[in-house]
């Protein structure tokens, strides 16, 4: 007797199912997570982008997030106000985002790489959340 039965067949196809739609929500919390991490280290990587631009421009730049449009920018001052670098973390970009805030929610890095006053950016997604720091001293720490 050669093969399986449709029996058989069936019991195999579904154990499998069921095996697969287990680990669907395993997956996307993971993915989740992936995401916010990511997106702690964009913020940190963009911090000490900043600390750099002041430091080549000879110039104070100004890192802003708006919480409305879960989107970071890095600017000029007035007058010039020249926008040079702008990210986007809200559901539709990469990041997938739900949450996005900072306290305050601008600062100001001077060249020599301190900035006005300390900023905290919260980064999370439903039941994740990771913090980034940029102290006066221009220290950048990602925490839980």
């Amino acid at each position: 007797m050669a093969g399986f039965t449709i029996f058989e067949a069936i019991l195999v196809i579904l154990i499998i199912f069921v095996v697969v739609a287990s680990l669907i929500p395993k997956v996307n919390q993971t993915l989740g997570h992936g995401r916010v991490n990511s997106s702690a280290n964009v913020i940190a990587a963009e911090f000490l982008l900043s600390q750099s631009l002041a430091a080549r421009q000879h110039t104070p730049v100004i890192i802003a997030i708006d919480a409305s449009t879960q989107t970071l920018t890095i600017s000029q001052p007035p007058p010039s106000n020249t926008v040079l670098r702008t990210y986007a973390f809200d559901i539709n970009s990469d990041f997938k985002l739900a949450a996005l805030s900072a306290i305050p929610a601008s600062v100001q890095v001077m060249p020599n790489g301190t900035a006005n006053a300390s900023m905290l950016v919260t980064v999370g997604g439903t039941d994740y959340y990771h913090q980034v720091r940029l102290t006066q001293a221009g220290q950048v720490r990602i925490t839980r």
